[in-house]
């Protein structure tokens, strides 16, 4: 994609190290603008003139970079990071490729010994000078002792100690950050030693001999060498093949006895965005995640479509109950235990296949249906502590609606679409639409609620995707008024007690949802729907 940015006023680029800055500045012959720290320089750029006039020198040093106005605007780079998972069939010698796994464990644990025993001889002498918690001081520390350490280190590819060095400082690093109250979510524990039996076998490759071949069924890793896909890699190996996309990443992990490559790759960004227009232009959804249903989706036309929950896990509960027992009777490393694993690792995977595809089909409907969608923004840690019962709290995490957002996320960047987060404490399931009384039920999880103004009987689910779609500008309630852009993207705010919450005190009302508000506008429209295509699953849709 062509980025006229620049003219006489030029344009900032951002890289991911100062380094990376340093050669995009030699390159081209821009400055290098310095840090907020004196004497050091920062990861950003000034080029004068067009951008397109220095595109090819700057994505020959990484295309991994941040592109700005003299302004500071945010401008598109035509690149964007995206990934792909494919299982592999496992290679003639397994044992080369849990020596890779068991390497990165080894490097990993390596290194925290190495800080523990750092911390222990600075509380001993304030004078010892500790290996700084970075990648290339700990890296730089293993390749002077790795001969000592690790003889064999050499039979591996050295991405596997690399990897695990790598893992370690980012666990630092969340540790450090919520020891100071940096960091958002539960707290972060000091990092502990990796076991065989609990660590999930991965390793990354970031350098190395990595590509897809032509005959888009073979992947090739750095010294393991090829790996047989199972399915076609079409999708990732076309845009390697036309030079429009750079390989990143490439990790091989071992899950339910099975092998996946996961690849991560830049891809241009024109080469991902589709021409076709939404199924129903100008129209805008609001979009009600529930464990009844997965979701509840209301538009401007008036058109409601319900979305089942599959729930793998509770349709599964009793086969894997047995195969437990099953495999608890079994003595370890018999025939016997082996199959039972290996059918217990079955029923896991195919809960996961299934809940990930449902989410893909319904995400991929939206974003081909409707040019707007507005979603609420869930507390799931919230909503999980406020259900009192195991297998309540086991629903929420059954329906995975966590995976949701992300998922739209992505999908709307490509496709030019809008996302609204509506704000965490709008009371959406708890305002009447069209009349903005509240909302009274019997119990906690009742599907049908009671208008404490008109008596009313309403559906708990209908209701809040209505909402959704009038929120901001056209919601029920006057009192919780706080607005969104329609960017994608993570949560800005904190931990709460979700999007029901009774008060909107952080708004500045301090008050709870009033029964005798009134709604102006937002009436639901009565025209029938007319829209695109419903992918399968979809358990109801009629006009409201």
């Amino acid at each position: 994609m062509t980025t006229r940015v620049g003219g006489d006023a030029g344009v900032i680029v951002e890289a991911r190290t100062a380094q990376e800055a340093a050669r995009i500045a030699g390159v081209t012959g821009g400055v290098h603008l310095p840090a907020k720290e004196p004497g050091k320089l920062s990861r950003r750029v000034r080029l004068t003139g067009d951008f397109e006039a220095h595109r090819a020198a700057v994505e020959a040093v990484t295309v991994l970079f941040g592109l700005f106005t003299d302004g500071g605007v945010p401008t598109p780079s035509g690149w964007t990071v995206t990934g792909a998972s494919f299982e592999v069939q496992w290679p003639k010698a397994p044992p080369l490729v849990r020596s890779h796994f068991g390497a990165r464990r080894y490097a990993f644990n390596w290194a925290l010994a190495q800080v523990k025993a750092d911390l222990d001889a600075k509380q001993a002498d304030p004078e010892h000078q500790s290996v700084p918690w970075t990648l290339e001081a700990l890296r730089r520390r293993w390749n002077q002792v790795k001969d000592q350490v690790a003889p064999w280190w050499a039979e591996n590819s050295k991405e596997c100690y690399a990897s695990g060095i790598a893992d370690l400082v980012q666990a630092l690093g969340n540790w450090s950050t919520s020891q100071q109250g940096q960091r958002k979510g539960r707290k972060v524990g000091f990092p502990k030693f990796k076991s065989r039996n609990r660590d999930q076998p991965r390793v990354r490759f970031t350098t190395g001999a990595m590509r897809f071949e032509p005959d888009r069924r073979t992947i090739v890793v750095p010294v393991i060498g090829p790996l047989r896909a199972k399915e076609n890699t079409r999708r990732v190996e076309r845009h390697l093949a036309k030079g429009h996309a750079r390989l990143i990443s490439m990790t091989l992990s071992e899950r339910w006895g099975r092998l996946f490559v996961a690849v991560n790759y830049a891809v241009r960004t024109q080469v991902v965005r589709p021409s076709r227009a939404p199924a129903r232009p100008g129209s805008r959804a609001g979009v009600d995640l529930g464990m009844r249903a997965l979701a509840t989706v209301a538009d401007t036309e008036g058109a409601i479509t319900i979305f089942p929950n599959p729930a793998p896990l509770r349709a599964s509960l009793a086969e894997r109950r047995r195969t437990g027992t099953q495999l608890s009777r079994r003595i370890p490393g018999s025939r016997g235990h082996r199959a039972a694993k290996a059918k217990l690792a079955r029923l896991d995977r195919r809960c996961v296949n299934l809940r990930r595809e449902s989410h893909h089909q319904f995400t991929r409907w939206l974003v081909d249906t409707y040019p707007e969608v507005v979603v609420e923004d869930l507390d799931l840690a919230a909503m999980k502590k406020s259900m009192g019962r195991r297998a309540f709290r086991r629903s929420v995490s059954d329906t995975a609606l966590g995976q949701i957002r992300p998922m739209l996320a992505y999908k709307v960047e490509r496709v030019g679409s809008k996302l609204g987060v509506a704000d965490r404490w709008f009371p959406s399931s708890q305002m009447h639409h069209g009349c903005g009384c509240r909302l009274v039920a019997k119990h906690q999880l009742d599907k049908m609620l009671v208008c404490a103004g008109t008596g009313e009987l309403v559906d708990r689910d209908v209701n809040a995707a209505q909402n959704l779609r009038d929120w901001p500008d056209h919601a029920s309630c006057g009192s919780v008024g706080a607005t969104a852009p329609f960017v994608p993207g993570p949560s800005s705010d904190g931990t709460g007690d979700g999007s029901d919450a009774r008060t909107t005190g952080h708004l500045g009302s301090g008050r709870e949802t009033s029964a005798s508000a009134r709604a102006v506008r937002g009436e639901a429209r009565t025209e029938p729907s007319n829209g695109g295509g419903t992918p399968r699953g979809v358990l109801q849709q009629w006009a409201y």
